[in-house]
């Protein structure tokens, strides 16, 4: 069969969009399985859908919607490809956790629930030979005006997963600079987290699980990025590089032997590293480290299930400080029930932190997680029925407007005012890293200008009213900065 997948777009400026991993992971295998596939990423390309349909003329269509962002475009190209009387298929993680809204839209006929790739080939097998649906696991479709949930599929092991083909896309669309590379591009080395925190959807999409894939293949698709598209950084997408030191020092053994010239990134628990671990990341080419610490209150740290050890994770900032390892954490605020002065442990906690970038995010509710579901259980808000009531009830953490007893301009203030002392901080001591991020948010704009198409016009309106916020609340409330011991705080 002929099947198109497409990569929903979003309107989501503050980070460059992001290689699809996991449609290349489909397209690849469907290809290997004789099925022939393209690729179509509204987020990186300006072609009408209507133009790619008419040309490739596909005998069915999924799309990854992979955020409550990508809802609206996802849902306005299947009303297009209805047109043309396509199957269409939805997956991505958010349309996962919400089967039921997704499945009520009428121009959705089925969603592949968790992992795509086997789910998404057995359930063009079955459109193909005429199968029933029922038969293949892991799906939710609509039949006779009812949703049937199949069978569900069983986590697979990531060495079934096909070696990815990037020839699907052009990688140097995707390129994003970092503090020792310009050319990065992401790369998945594992899925799943063995963590169990409240505000997190992993609980039910990864049932817990830390799955690695076989390093070899690792190593074999970065050789490919580096000799084939000249990639200079990999960004390790995982949500946990490693849960404990024996995968890691094997992971930076096979990297470091490996003698390809690159460096690299991941995302990392911020209290299990020692100094000897981080200098074994160092050796074998780590630059940078995101931490998502999430609280400064040791209460919220019980409460959400984290239980991460704040001393421990001060310790971790100031040793990557030393060895040279640029580090992110980032910080939840406005959590249900949080206190003005649990708010403030958290300001004051990351104002004291050796990290050397600190981001602050308002809570946003994420549907089948544990905080989730005390929400819907206390009434302090609706079970969403559609795709937009779920949109904008996901937006209102870009206005704080939650749950917390901070105020929504309070938290406001305190997000932007972390993200200007983002843009205004040297995070290296050479000037060649001086106003790192800043440049960056530039560079993505000006990248934005070159497609000269009506979206991309869209996307720079919207990335000047973003500063334009960032300002605005960063400089102009001196009472709340002071109330939250930030008055005075620009840059390191």
């Amino acid at each position: 069969m002929k099947v198109l997948l497409i990569n929903a777009g979003s309107y989501y400026v503050m980070q460059k969009t992001v290689i699809p991993l996991g449609l290349l992971s489909m397209a690849t295998l469907l290809n290997e399985n004789s099925h022939e596939v393209m690729i179509y990423d509204r987020a990186v390309q300006g072609v009408r859908i209507e133009k790619i349909l008419n040309a490739f003329k596909p005998d069915l269509v999924g799309i990854s919607a992979l955020t409550f962002g990508s809802f609206k475009d996802a849902i306005k190209v299947s009303q297009k490809v209805k047109k043309y009387g396509l199957p269409v298929i939805w997956g991505g993680q958010v349309p996962s956790l919400v089967p039921e809204i997704v499945l009520s839209e009428d121009n959705v006929d089925c969603l592949v629930i968790g992992d795509g790739e086997f789910a998404l080939l057995d359930l063009i097998e079955a459109f193909g030979s005429g199968r029933s649906l029922d038969e293949v696991e892991g799906i939710a479709y609509k039949k006779n005006g009812e949703i049937v949930y199949t069978k569900p599929r069983e986590l697979r092991d990531l060495a079934d997963f096909p070696l990815i083909d990037w020839s699907f896309v052009d990688p140097t669309k995707y390129f994003i600079s970092n503090v020792s590379c310009e050319k990065v591009l992401h790369v998945y080395a594992s899925k799943g987290c063995p963590g169990q925190c409240t505000y997190c959807y992993n609980t039910c999409f990864n049932k817990r699980k830390w799955r690695p894939r076989p390093l070899e293949h690792v190593v074999d698709e970065i050789s490919r990025l580096v000799s084939d598209y000249g990639a200079d950084g990999i960004y390790f997408a995982d949500d946990l590089m490693s849960p404990n030191k024996k995968y890691l020092e094997k992971f930076c053994t096979t990297i470091k032997d490996s003698n390809l010239s690159f460096y690299w990134g991941c995302n990392m628990r911020a209290d299990i590293l020692s100094r000897g671990e981080l200098k074994l990341m160092y050796d074998s080419g780590c630059r940078w480290i995101f931490f998502g610490i999430e609280s400064g209150s040791e209460a919220r740290q019980k409460s959400i299930k984290k239980n991460l050890n704040l001393n421990n994770a001060q310790e971790t900032m100031v040793w990557c400080n030393e060895i040279g390892i640029v580090s992110t954490t980032s910080f939840i605020v406005g959590y249900p029930g949080e206190t003005v002065e649990e708010l403030k442990e958290t300001v004051k906690y990351m104002l004291e932190l050796a990290s050397d970038v600190k981001v602050g995010s308002n809570y946003g509710v994420i549907p089948k997680s544990e905080m989730y579901d005390y929400l819907l259980e206390t009434g302090k808000i609706e079970k969403p029925k559609t795709l937009k009531e779920w949109e904008k009830l996901a937006g209102m953490d870009k206005k704080g407007e939650h749950f917390s007893l901070a105020t929504p301009l309070e938290k406001r203030v305190v997000v932007n005012r972390f993200l200007y002392m983002i843009m205004a901080t040297k995070t290296k001591k050479t000037e060649k890293h001086s106003r790192f991020w800043f440049r960056r948010l530039v560079k993505q704009t000006l990248d934005l200008s070159v497609t000269k198409n009506l979206k991309s016009l869209v996307l720079i309106f919207i990335s000047a009213k973003q500063f334009l916020e960032i300002m605005f609340y960063s400089q102009l409330f001196p009472g709340i900065l002071k109330k939250y011991g930030l008055a005075g705080q620009r840059k390191k």
